[in-house]
């Protein structure tokens, strides 16, 4: 009789996939919220020569469909604060938007449509919303805050008991039909009270519901006893999280199966590679867009600008290594 030469435990195996993807779909999320970001920045930048401090006047971004793509472009029409309608010319936007609205597609719309909003020819992108870009939950001042208390926290582990007296003040043991009084007290490593719950049940003069008393209280004793390791827990996983984000030959070859460009180590911030862009030499400009010197493309075809950090992608606005939804979850293999 011949034994199998290995087991596979296919329940983690489906889990470990799911969670992958779900790893890929919040970086790729996050991904296109920056790039929102970075359109206001470059909106503001053409504005004002690239000077930061300088004044400026723009409230509205228009970002349209690419023809035959599920991916956005702007036709360079923007609006003031003040809702007058202008536009950029073709080189200032290609210049500056290359590759920034080609990472806003139909799979992270739920990203970016929020920031937007709808009129017949596209979408009119609030820049001062985008401009706001939320901290990452890892990074964010409330993950700082609970670290802190954490950190100042007593020793752990915490415990909890439960301690059950008479009308005599003796003590009984739980659910003795003679206890009145119920004090679940909360210690740290060193037996040092941290905490302590007390519930009175003689009668109905002290409560109606001495059951559900006692359950609650019960579950708060034990919640509170378990926070500190739990909140260890949540923020070593939150920080795995973030770790797993940060493109990896690994994540990248996960990221982008085909058609990727190779994956290489991140260079330092004052080294970045521009946003990389799908090539828009087959694609009819965008609707209304002016008329370029050099070619007939979307405002960001790709050129040596040096804006925004690497992206690993491929040419097609989602991995396609296995079939799935618009929004990027792919369908486990059977």
């Amino acid at each position: 009789m011949t034994l199998p030469s290995y087991s596979v435990d296919d329940s983690t195996l489906a889990l470990a996939l799911d969670d992958a993807h779900e790893r890929i779909q919040r970086a790729e999320d996050r991904l296109a919220r920056v790039a929102c970001a970075y359109i206001a920045e470059a909106v503001r930048d053409v504005l004002t020569d690239g000077d930061p401090d300088a004044p400026f006047d723009a409230a509205r971004l228009r970002l349209v469909r690419q023809q035959g793509r599920t991916s956005l472009c702007t036709d360079g029409t923007y609006w003031t604060t003040s809702g007058e309608e202008r536009r950029f010319d073709s080189t200032e936007l290609m210049d500056s938007l290359a590759g920034l609205t080609d990472q806003l597609h139909d799979g992270n719309a739920p990203v970016w449509t929020p920031l937007c909003q709808q009129d017949a020819t596209g979408y009119r992108l609030d820049l001062t919303q985008a401009a706001q870009l939320p901290d990452e939950v890892s990074q964010s001042p409330r993950v700082a805050e609970i670290r802190e208390r954490l950190a100042a926290a007593t020793r752990a582990p915490w415990s909890a008991e439960e301690i059950v007296y008479n009308r005599a003040g003796g003590i009984v043991s739980p659910g003795d039909p003679q206890a009145v009084h119920t004090d679940f007290v909360v210690t740290d490593a060193y037996d040092s009270r941290v905490a302590e719950i007390a519930v009175n049940h003689d009668g109905p003069d002290d409560t109606e519901t001495p059951a559900q008393d006692l359950a609650d209280s019960r579950a708060n004793a034990t919640l509170i006893a378990h926070a500190p390791e739990d909140l260890r827990f949540l923020l070593a996983y939150l920080d795995h999280c973030a770790e797993a984000r940060t493109p990896s030959p690994l994540s990248c070859a996960a990221t982008a199966v085909t058609a990727a460009p190779p994956c290489t180590p991140r260079p330092p911030p004052s080294h970045r590679p521009r946003w990389t862009a799908s090539p828009c030499a087959s694609i009819v400009a965008c609707p209304g867009a002016a008329p370029s010197s050099s070619s007939t493309s979307c405002a960001h075809e790709p050129h040596a600008s040096t804006r925004g950090p690497p992206v690993h992608r491929a040419a097609s606005s989602r991995p396609t290594s296995w079939p799935g939804d618009g929004r990027g979850n792919r369908a486990r293999p059977r």
